[in-house]
Parts: structure tokens; C-alpha cells; sequence
């Protein structure tokens, strides 16, 4: 080996590259948590904000899966690869070389604003690889628009837009996408071959081998996730979280199913204790990404709001029901041929859900069968691009 391929780094370039340190909640944020619950009980509901509960060590545990999926298959094919991690918008600090292989990894990497311009970082980013030449592969990225903004075509975008993705895209010796939605996106902008590969989450592993029949409790046990970190989250929990709520005691009065809420970011626990507080009993995991697929293989079904939810809970073979407010959620459950089982969050149609859930409930076996025969094939194509990328 020569010093160029010793001194060459693998970089896992993600949203949540490397998580915050944690540190426990202070007074502040205990007191708020006390009356947002007081006051959603009492139906007063206009001062719910997200924003109250970030802090310095809130994180997306679904971004963050991201990278711990591909370092660990990437660690496989390279047990003494030199691997480094970097958050966006850290890309011009990292002193990257040419040496160096730049990994995006999944992500909504690709996300407009409704008048089309990307983020500064892209900017960045592309600075960045032209100083330094160093390679750019782009691993199962994604395209983010929310469901009331569709843009189709390279129209929609300004020049200054279309000329950054087709310079980016340009510089690509890999370009693989999470989903067909971001595939016919991309192909506005390049000529390049892109392939659709999923969600680099998706090949999250357990940390042990999982048989659903050994997870398996007298009762059907329901993982449960709302998100709560946003504008549109939380106009969404002041308007149905309590019809939410209701549905879920239907389908436990039919089933005697158990709930547990699942974390994927820190203000959700504010989420769980007002799902309590409408008398709900429901336990919670809070917990790292790379401990999550084993937490949500004991379940018999969840019900995700945050698309990682759904990713992590199909990693580890769970049928689950995604609640979209994201063009990106369809994506993922038409890859994973389950378009069935994904509905529109806002209006949503509770009955519908109810629905779906006694549908699961009753073929969990079949379901899971369905789901590791589709992922089987996706990590596959995963696999191949990453020995590409890796030889």
C-alpha cells in the first residue's frame, strides 16, 4: 500500500454526523413541560412550541442512523479503513485532499426552499470538493419538498440553483438516490446513470441477531412516534393529537395491544407524557440509533410519523404505517412495495388507520416475510455501491 491509499479517509458526510454530547434537561425546560401539559390538558394550546425544548444536545436519532449504517457495513469491507465523520456544513473545515473520499450520506441533502434556492451549504460543499479534489459519492441521498409544494421540473428552479446541482452532480463518481421521487428529480439536472438504492438507514443492523419469535409477549406490543420539531409537527399535534389519542384507545380496547412511544428527537418526550396524560398508558424508548432496531424488533406494529421511525422499525423486519407530511414518506414505501400503508397526515383519516392496523396485526408473519424478501434486494444494490466505492 502506498501513502497515498494509507493517508486516504473515507468521510460519512451526514446531517448528524457525530452526535451532541448529552447532558440532562435544566429547570427551565422541566417547568415548560409542566405547563404545556397542564395547558394542553385544559385545551389551551397556542403557545405549543417546539423551540422551547431544543437545546444544544437535541439530535434526530434518524439522521443520525444514517451514518451509523454505513460505517457499519463500510467497516466490514474495510476492517482498517481510515473512516471519519463530518456534519454538515463542516465539510471546508475537515481538511479534506485529494486523497480523500466524501460519502453524502441519505438525507434530505437535496431541500429547497419554496423558491427554489438550496441551502448555503451546498454552496460550501461544492467549494470544498473543487479546492481539494477530492472524490464526491453521492450514497442514497434524497430529494425534500413537503406535500403542498411540487415542483417537477427544472422550471421551478432558479438559474442559480440549476447551475449548483448540475456542477455537483458533475463532480459525482457515485450517484445513488433513496428514492424514484429524488431519481426523476435528479435527472433534470445530469445524464448520469442514478440509481435507486434506499435509505442508507434501512441497512441499520441489530446489535445481536433478532427473531421475532423470541421478541414476541402475551400481548401485541405498538411503537408509537410523532414528530416534534417543526412548524407543520406542530400544528399538526394542537390539531389531532387528541383524535390520535382516541384511535389508539379504539385499537386497544380491540386487541389489549401495549404502546411504546419511540424517541427520534429529544422534544418528543413532551409527546409522550401529554399521550399519557390523555389517559394512555405507554411506556418509551429513548435511546441511541444504533440500539433502536433492536427496541423496535419486539414490536408487532408501528405507527411512525417521522419517516426514520419507519426506516429503523422495516430494518429490523416490524410492518409499520407511515403518517406522511413529506413527499419523501410515499418514496420510501413504494420502494419498499408497501404504498398501502403509507397516509397522509394532514387530514388524516383515523378510520383508515384503525384499519390498517387490525390489517398488520392479523398478518404480522406474512408482512415481515414481504418485508425482509424487499430489503434483501435493496441491500444488495447497497452492498455493490459501496464496494464500488470501497474496492
Amino acid at each position: 500500500m502506498n501513502a497515498s491509499q494509507e493517508s486516504a479517509r473515507y468521510v460519512l458526510y451526514g446531517a448528524v454526523a457525530n452526535k451532541p454530547i448529552q447532558s440532562a434537561s435544566d429547570t427551565k425546560t422541566w417547568i415548560k413541560t409542566i405547563l404545556d401539559r397542564i395547558a394542553f390538558r385544559l385545551g389551551y394550546t397556542a403557545k405549543l412550541n417546539y423551540r422551547n425544548y431544543t437545546a444544544s444536545y437535541t439530535y434526530n436519532r434518524g439522521d443520525h442512523s444514517i451514518i451509523v449504517a454505513t460505517a457499519q457495513q463500510l467497516k466490514k469491507l474495510k476492517p482498517q479503513g481510515n473512516i471519519v465523520t463530518v456534519n454538515w456544513e463542516d465539510l471546508g473545515s475537515s481538511g479534506l485532499s485529494s486523497d480523500d473520499k466524501v460519502l453524502v450520506c441519505g438525507s434530505g441533502y437535496f431541500f429547497p426552499n419554496p423558491e427554489g434556492v438550496f441551502p448555503r451549504r451546498l454552496h460550501q460543499d461544492l467549494q470544498a470538493i473543487e479546492q481539494s479534489g477530492a472524490e464526491l459519492h453521492f450514497l442514497g441521498v434524497g430529494y425534500n419538498y413537503l406535500l403542498d409544494w411540487r415542483p417537477s421540473n427544472e422550471s421551478r428552479l432558479p438559474k442559480e440553483s440549476v447551475d449548483l446541482l448540475r456542477r455537483l452532480l458533475t463532480r459525482a463518481a457515485t450517484l445513488t438516490v433513496r428514492d424514484e421521487n429524488t431519481r426523476k428529480f435528479l435527472a433534470n439536472y445530469t445524464g448520469q446513470d442514478i440509481a435507486v438504492i434506499g435509505d442508507p438507514a434501512l441497512f441499520l443492523e441489530t446489535r445481536s441477531p433478532v427473531h421475532p419469535e423470541d421478541c414476541k409477549s402475551a400481548k401485541p406490543r405498538i411503537g408509537i412516534n410523532i414528530p416534534f420539531h417543526g412548524h407543520e409537527p406542530t400544528e399538526w399535534i394542537k390539531k389531532y393529537l387528541k383524535e390520535f389519542v382516541a384511535t389508539l384507545k379504539k385499537l386497544q380496547q380491540a386487541t389489549d395491544c401495549e404502546f411504546t412511544y419511540f424517541v427520534h428527537y429529544d422534544s418528543e418526550v413532551l409527546i409522550a407524557a401529554l399521550i399519557r396524560d390523555q389517559g394512555l398508558s405507554i411506556a418509551m424508548v429513548n435511546t441511541d440509533a444504533a440500539e433502536l432496531p433492536d427496541e423496535y424488533a419486539k414490536m408487532d406494529l408501528h405507527i411512525g410519523g417521522m419517516l426514520h421511525s419507519c426506516i429503523i422499525a422495516t430494518a429490523a423486519g416490524t410492518p409499520c404505517i407511515g403518517l406522511a407530511y413529506d413527499e419523501k414518506h410515499f418514496g420510501f414505501f413504494e420502494l419498499m412495495k408497501r404504498g398501502e400503508y403509507c397516509l397522509r397526515a394532514n387530514p388524516i383519516n383515523l378510520g383508515v388507520l384503525l384499519q390498517k392496523s387490525f390489517e398488520l396485526l392479523q398478518n404480522s408473519a406474512r408482512e415481515r416475510t414481504k418485508i425482509k424478501t424487499q430489503r434483501q434486494e435493496l441491500l444488495a444494490s447497497y452492498l455493490r455501491t459501496l464496494k464500488s466505492i470501497a474496492p
